[in-house]
């Protein structure tokens, strides 16, 4: 393509754009997906909660592409391999509109160990693990893993498993949970502590591949995935 081109066509695909918002419409959205060399992904799934959208992506080499999403929406985005293995997006997000404050630090080591001293509070799970973090000394979102696998009144022998998103807040000092806001994303019975390992073994969770924000004001966006198989 000549250089002269090559300046042009950026200019008239923006020109085109601004004119479909103006007379009414939007330019279709377009999500592609990079992923590491020599991964290999059989399918991909781009969800969205509201609006409800579960959108199948064109696969192709170190690639995957979803097409004319809906607006207005944040994605998480799955990416199923020939493996067996699942590249899961995540969305660490806040659980509502509330900005970050803007003066709230970096979030410490010492932030980590005291949420997850509040993780840890014995419950009917007797193991918990953080798996991924994203926040700021004032506000965290947190995944969480909780699993049981002792003996219980109607488990003998079989293991809890659960993934779910915690928020977390410091309030006067001191780390505290958000109430009623948790978010269950996974959970699952195993009848062995052996199937639960497997199962766990298959799955990596990838924060950059959750919350994908799509709007008209951005209608092609191209996030990569660094989470290997």
């Amino acid at each position: 393509m000549p250089r002269k081109s090559r300046i042009l066509l950026p200019i008239l695909l923006r020109l085109v754009a601004a004119l479909l918002v103006f007379v009414g419409g939007s330019p279709p959205l377009s999500l592609t997906v990079e992923t590491p060399a020599g991964m290999k992904v059989s399918s991909a799934t781009a969800t969205s909660p509201e609006p409800k959208v579960n959108a199948a992506g064109k696969v192709s080499d170190q690639t995957a592409v979803f097409a004319n999403l809906a607006a207005n929406a944040s994605y998480d985005v799955r990416l199923d391999l020939a493996d067996g293995g699942v590249i899961q997006g995540v969305n660490l997000g806040w659980y509502d509109e509330e900005p970050a404050k803007p003066d709230a630090g970096e979030f410490t080591d010492d932030d980590r160990a005291a949420i997850k001293a509040i993780i840890d509070i014995p419950s009917f799970y007797n193991k918990s693990d953080i798996l991924a973090v994203r926040g700021d000394h004032s506000r965290a979102t947190v995944l969480v893993q909780l699993v049981r696998d002792k003996d219980f009144y109607n488990g003998k022998g079989e293991v809890i498993w659960r993934v779910e998103l915690w928020y977390f807040e410091e309030e006067f000092g001191g780390w505290e949970k958000v109430a009623q806001q948790n978010q269950i994303l996974r959970r699952e019975r195993f009848k062995t502590h052996d199937a639960l390992e497997a199962a766990i073994a298959k799955l990596k969770w990838a924060p950059e591949l959750g919350g994908i924000f799509m709007s008209p004001e951005q209608p092609q966006k191209v996030v990569k995935s660094d989470v290997h198989p």
